[in-house]
């Protein structure tokens, strides 16, 4: 992360000497940047659940003033996709398992729209473009490189979902993902999950190709179906650990 941080670093610092007559719109600017870019690392699962955000520690690596983080964190806070701390920080939500498989659900249901809408839109050239990344990041996770697995998953995902060309389900979407990927980070940091998932992902990608729409749902549900079991899997362990330690 320390290179996408230090890009973060150069952007704001830039803005803000292009916008240094304009104080007001700088902050704005630079509080909508960094609200983007936090929810986009929530998406992508840069940070587990229970994990702190610290205002000053995210203003330095925005290379900005505290206050359009604070800005930045206060319109997280209120979209539900981060818990407001009084110690000038924010903090990633944990959440149940019960909440977590209602959000699986919904996701079930919004991605298979989501691909059934791609389906009748997605170009040729899009498609190929996406498999040669699959067949990319296959080869870097035989070589053992699985970090920054679940940017390039998701990333791939949502180019062909906005393939569909609905804004609004995209929307809807990126709502679910803010919530269900932090705590899904542990999953895409494992060796034998990534490989599983990834197998469902070059598979959807595959039907598509085929031109088999039933094929492509079914490898989707499948991959939302074995991240749901991984978590929960991963949800009742800590859970045993944690009731343990407290016997002791």
């Amino acid at each position: 992360m320390k290179a996408q941080g230090a890009s973060r670093r150069k952007s704001a610092a830039d803005d803000q000497k292009q916008q240094g007559s304009r104080p007001a719109a700088s902050r704005e600017s630079n509080a909508e940047r960094i609200y983007n870019s936090i929810r986009k690392d929530l998406m992508e699962c840069r940070w587990p659940a229970g994990h702190t955000l610290k205002i000053r520690t995210l203003a330095a690596e925005f290379g900005v003033s505290t206050m359009p983080v604070r800005l930045a964190l206060k319109r997280l806070g209120e979209e539900g996709a981060l818990t407001i701390e009084e110690n000038r920080s924010a903090r990633v939500p944990i959440i149940s398992q019960r909440r977590f498989s209602e959000f699986y659900e919904i996701s079930v249901r919004l991605e298979s729209l989501a691909l059934e809408r791609a389906f009748e839109r997605v170009t040729a050239k899009q498609l190929d473009t996406l498999i040669e990344r699959t067949q990319t990041m296959q080869t870097e996770i035989e070589a053992g490189k699985i970090a920054g697995y679940a940017q390039r998953f998701n990333s791939i995902l949502m180019e062909l979902y906005r393939a569909g060309g609905s804004s609004a389900l995209i929307e809807m979407i990126e709502y679910v993902w803010v919530n269900v990927a932090p705590p899904s980070n542990a999953i895409f940091e494992t060796p034998i999950f990534v490989v599983k998932i990834h197998a469902h992902l070059c598979e959807i990608l595959d039907a598509f190709r085929r031109k088999d729409l039933k094929a492509a749902e079914a490898a989707l549900v499948a991959a939302l179906s074995y991240a749901e079991r991984a978590m929960n899997l991963l949800m009742d362990m800590e859970r045993t650990t944690s009731s343990l330690k407290a016997r002791t």
